[in-house]
């Protein structure tokens, strides 16, 4: 997943703290912490919408093989299946897969976020302790 590798990046950049950057960091970080708060609201919008499309493919799908002529006494369940092995379907489930695992990271970066105020806040006392 080459989006994982490019956030990696990003988020070994917006963590990187020394001397000459804190305060530039400290004003950073509320548009940081907003930039990986759309990513994830974008990539759950994303992931509805690939929801909802997979589940229409579905619908749309099992009634065209059930005015096909599959047999009609064919439960739903198991057309509903075939049409799931369908390239199509596989290829969403696959996305969903992708996606669920980004939104996983996501949400663990944002919570390295949330605490890194506190870790400003700690290099800032350490610099102060330093300087003395």
């Amino acid at each position: 997943m080459e989006i994982f590798e490019k956030f990696q990046i990003e988020v070994k950049e917006d963590t990187r703290l020394d001397d000459m950057n804190i305060k530039e960091k400290q004003l950073m970080l509320p548009g940081i912490k907003h930039k990986w708060a759309a990513r994830i609201i974008n990539f759950k919008i994303e992931r509805n919408t690939l929801i909802k499309e997979r589940k229409r493919l579905i619908k749309e799908s099992v009634e065209a093989l059930s005015k096909s002529g599959a047999p009609p006494s064919a439960p739903q369940s198991a057309l509903e299946k075939k049409v799931a092995a369908s390239e199509v379907i596989v290829s969403i489930d696959r996305k969903l897969e992708e996606l669920e695992l980004l939104l996983e990271y996501l949400e663990k970066v944002e919570s390295i976020m949330r605490s890194f105020t506190f870790d400003i806040k700690n290099s800032v006392e350490l610099l102060k302790l330093e300087t003395l």
